[in-house]
């Protein structure tokens, strides 16, 4: 089984944001279960950002 990566901070409070919580990211990181909901949701928009060629759009280059 491979090891799942850790989400940075930046993919973390968009996570936070997407959420519309009131606690902050820190109080939320202390507890196992808002961690685990964090860090799930930063990891999906981790793999969105990596999709996202910016040259790519830049370019114009439409495959």
């Amino acid at each position: 089984m491979t090891a799942r990566i850790q989400p940075d901070r930046a993919a973390l409070e968009i996570a936070h944001r997407t959420l519309f919580v009131s606690t902050p990211l820190d109080d939320m990181l202390k507890q196992t279960s808002f961690r685990l909901i964090l860090e799930n949701i930063a990891r999906r928009h981790m793999q969105r950002r990596a999709r996202t060629d910016v040259k790519k759009l830049q370019a114009n280059d439409h495959d």
